[in-house]
């Protein structure tokens, strides 16, 4: 399980955090600061309970994306500002249907959020620390800081106000309530008192001087399923990615057209070419059986013919291949007119025109002792004062 960064904002730019892990780290400073320790690790953000309005109000539905679009306009009375301006995140549902609402301006939501972003953070939970504070049914509690008091009232209730105004607002808190809690539990921090506490007949004051910071105090309910997060609705984990990904739609509808283009056009070359080489390789084939009529089976028509070629080049007899007894040959072919050459096995068969009879046969006796290999005249024709004649020459077997 991933480990969580706390961080708790505040009116001035200095915050607070702390590493929940195997050892708890503690820490002050700057947002920036605070991004360096965030690296992988999940970043719940505790905002002023002073920002927040935590109410109820009931709603004839259990359907939430119904709740969602009814709650504005049932608690429109009740708030001073516009609520196409005004943020709501939804709580639990009682079984008097009264549904808890946190509500908060839009543009303190995009101020927190925008603080966050420009240190490099992304807050998987925003959640006001009123809700933090522990509660029993039936009684209060308050953390009372130098600056601020935060009041819990219930389970998805509170406010929280300055210390200037303690008084007052506890005052007025217990005068809206026609049921009185039952006892006061107060934590102190920073030296302070419960001077601001009034004394309410029949309710007892408990009170206890925090031995850690008040931000390790909150976490202890981090987890408490009461919690409110602030981030629904437009500002939901898909609606925050949608803002991001919204402007650059049609950039990448763009490309995938594109894309879509280029993998058309790549696959019609590729039908081509695979149809361009069925065609040479048929071609290869017919020339191969025009070339070794004696073929009778076609595998691979290329190997096929490059081994015939080997064949030719190489040979086996000790005169040696086509290549080697045509050189032999034409050494001994001067002042001859070769009119038609073929070899198969071993032997050339040479077509040629020569001056007469006689030149003939010094040609044949030359041939013979000059290459070592069998000399045949087979035919002889006088023509137009020359001889045509066809020759034979025998060498070893190819």
């Amino acid at each position: 399980m991933r480990e969580t960064l706390f961080i708790r904002l505040g009116a001035t730019e200095q915050v607070s955090w702390l590493l929940d892990g195997e050892a708890a780290q503690f820490g002050a400073g700057t947002l920036a600061e605070a991004a360096v320790v965030a690296a992988g690790r999940q970043v719940v953000v505790l905002v002023p309970g002073a920002d927040v309005i935590l109410t109820r109000v009931a709603v004839p539905t259990r359907n939430r994306a119904r709740m969602a679009a009814a709650v504005p306009y049932l608690l429109e009375e009740q708030l001073a500002a516009d609520v196409d301006e005004t943020h709501f995140a939804l709580g639990e549902r009682d079984t008097e249907g009264q549904v808890a609402v946190a509500v908060v301006s839009q543009a303190r939501m995009d101020a927190w959020l925008a603080r966050l972003a420009e240190a490099g953070l992304y807050a998987n939970k925003l959640i006001p620390e009123t809700l933090l504070l522990p509660y029993q049914a039936g009684e209060w509690s308050l953390l009372i800081e130098p600056e601020a008091v935060t009041l819990r009232t219930g389970v998805q209730g509170g406010m929280a106000f300055d210390t200037a105004n303690a008084v007052f607002m506890m005052q007025h808190a217990l005068a809206e309530r026609e049921v009185k809690p039952t006892a006061f539990w107060v934590w102190l921090a920073g030296g302070t008192t419960t001077a601001m506490i009034p004394d309410e007949p029949g309710v007892e004051l408990i009170s206890d001087v925090l031995d850690v910071p008040p931000l390790a105090f909150l976490v202890r309910r981090a987890h408490d399923p009461a919690i409110i997060d602030l981030l629904q609705g437009q500002y939901s984990r898909r609606e925050r990615l949608g803002k991001v990904w919204r402007p650059w739609r049609p950039a990448a509808v763009l490309l995938a057209v594109w894309a879509v283009l280029q993998f058309g056009i790549t696959f019609y070359h590729y039908r081509e070419l695979r149809a361009e080489e069925g065609s040479l390789r048929n071609e290869v084939a017919r020339i191969y059986l025009q070339t070794f009529p004696d073929a009778k089976r076609v595998v691979d028509a290329r190997v096929q013919m490059e081994q015939h070629l080997a064949a030719l080049r190489g040979g086996d007899g000790d005169v040696g291949g086509f290549v080697k007894l045509l050189a032999a040959v034409a050494a001994g072919l001067d002042g001859v007119d070769i009119d038609h050459l073929s070899y198969k096995e071993g032997e050339i068969n040479l077509a040629l025109t020569i001056s007469d009879l006689q030149a003939l046969e010094r040609l044949k006796n030359r041939l013979g002792s000059e290459t070592h290999m069998t000399v045949e005249i087979q035919s002889a024709t006088t023509r137009n004062d020359r001889v045509e004649a066809r020759i034979q020459v025998k060498g070893g077997r190819s």
